[in-house]
């Protein structure tokens, strides 16, 4: 009689619901009338029976209860997993990572790319894009602005003639959490790798092992390298546990750098004057090399005046813009292999750039060289120590058994100076080195 009562509520239950749906109006009021009447003489009839007989009605509210804390939980995980893995990847780009690609906002950048190509797609640089670069020069952490954002970059030049920033190449991108809060570009790389998105194991998954790495407390630092100054390096922060840096740096030449050579000479070649005596002052950088008193540094072509020839096969035959190259300069069966130096704004032949070093040894190249104070190989210690007495000189002695004397001028580069070793009391090796361009 109980479940029969309880199966009659049930269904009377579902009636109510089936009219509620299909009535309207005042039809609907009265017929939910008549429903609750009958719910109630039911309910008031099931009171009424012995409360041992109750568990049918437990049974059913336990159901629900079970399936309930399922539902809750496995939804939101499934939903998020699918966020991450379906993000659309730009058509055009790259899967390789050593294509140098990223795309941002919805824009593929390629690098390296060409200032002005970078700047058309809304970038505006922070700085005087008037700034000269020389031939294979570059500058780093150069900052541009765009919505308010900031990024870094680096720029290039790799032709052999000078150019202003304006028409350098943008080599490389620097992206970092700490400028790019609460932007809400979408930024993604090859291989379906996100900034604030992958971790760890999604870059190490798309690309494989870093090429090298390093833990910090701050972050995970994972660097692909494809050679030098070629590279990909990413920075999992350890607080979020995703990507949140990037670094880029593909420093390649592009298509249609002026690589012209102009042989005409340069004005600062035309305006050198030899120095009229050697003198006793280291800080005037001459020297005097088989009978003829140089200035450091000094034209190619006044070497080659006195007598010098350039072995072709072992030397630069072109110098860039502002470059350096290596010249090998033959005499009286020696040769001298020596540095040298562009100072124009464009590419030139080697004749017109300048030497900046000269040496003799006991061990060779055997020139006839000697330095402010008539020193030479084969002098004393003790002249040495008087030539350089009045001059900013720095005395080191080795274990075996060579002392070195490096006279240097204190306002100037202590890369730029003479060296005097000493072997038993002897000069054994003479070498002078300027390289601050000359001012005429």
């Amino acid at each position: 009689m109980k479940k029969k009562t309880l199966a009659v509520l049930l269904a009377i239950s579902c009636s109510l619901s089936m009219a509620a749906c299909g009535a309207s109006g005042a039809e609907d009021a009265e017929t939910l009338s008549r429903a609750d009447e009958a719910r109630e003489e039911l309910e008031s009839e099931f009171s009424e029976e012995e409360p041992e007989e109750e568990a049918p009605e437990e049974e059913v509210k336990e159901e629900p209860d079970e399936e309930e804390p399922e539902e809750v939980k496995e939804e939101p995980e499934d939903d998020e997993k699918e966020i991450k893995k379906t993000t659309s990847m730009p058509s055009d780009l790259s899967d390789d990572l050593y294509d140098f690609q990223i795309s941002i906002d919805g824009t593929v950048y390629q690098f390296p790319m060409w200032y002005s190509d970078f700047e058309a797609l809304g970038w505006e640089y922070d700085g005087d894009n008037t700034q000269v670069l020389s031939s294979n020069q570059y500058t780093v952490a150069e900052t541009w602005t765009k919505d308010g954002f900031e990024v870094y970059t680096e720029l290039a030049n790799l032709s052999m003639n000078s150019v202003p920033f304006s028409e350098s190449m943008v080599a490389g991108i620097d992206l970092d959490k700490f400028y790019l809060e609460d932007c809400d570009w979408e930024i993604l790389l090859p291989g379906g790798i996100q900034y604030g998105v992958s971790d760890a194991d999604d870059i190490k998954e798309a690309y494989g092992e870093p090429s090298r790495d390093y833990d910090s407390d701050l972050y995970y630092m994972m660097s692909y390298e494809l050679d030098y100054y070629r590279e990909v390096v990413f920075y999992v922060y350890k607080e979020e546990g995703v990507l949140l840096q990037v670094e880029m740096e593909n420093l390649v030449e592009l298509e249609g750098a002026d690589n012209s050579i102009d042989e005409t000479v340069p004005e600062i070649v035309e305006a050198y004057k030899a120095p009229k005596s050697l003198g006793d002052d280291f800080y005037a950088y001459t020297a005097q090399l088989e009978g003829v008193v140089y200035s450091l540094p000094c034209p190619v072509s006044v070497l080659l005046e006195n007598g010098f020839t350039i072995d072709t096969a072992k030397s630069d035959s072109e110098i860039g813009a502002g470059g350096n190259g290596w010249v090998d300069l033959r005499y009286n069966n020696q040769t001298l292999h020596t540095m040298v130096k562009n100072y124009a704004d464009y590419a030139t032949i080697v004749e017109n750039c300048f030497v900046v070093s000269m040496e003799s040894s006991v061990n060779g190249p055997k020139f006839d060289l000697m330095f402010p104070g008539d020193i030479k190989v084969g002098d004393s210690e003790d002249a040495v120590k008087k030539a350089t007495a009045d001059f900013n000189c720095e005395v080191d002695a080795s274990d075996s058994g060579y002392t070195y004397y490096e006279v240097s001028d204190p306002d100037g580069s202590v890369l730029d100076r003479y060296t005097i070793i000493v072997k038993d009391g002897s000069v054994c090796t003479m070498e002078i080195e300027n390289s601050e361009e000359p001012e005429y």
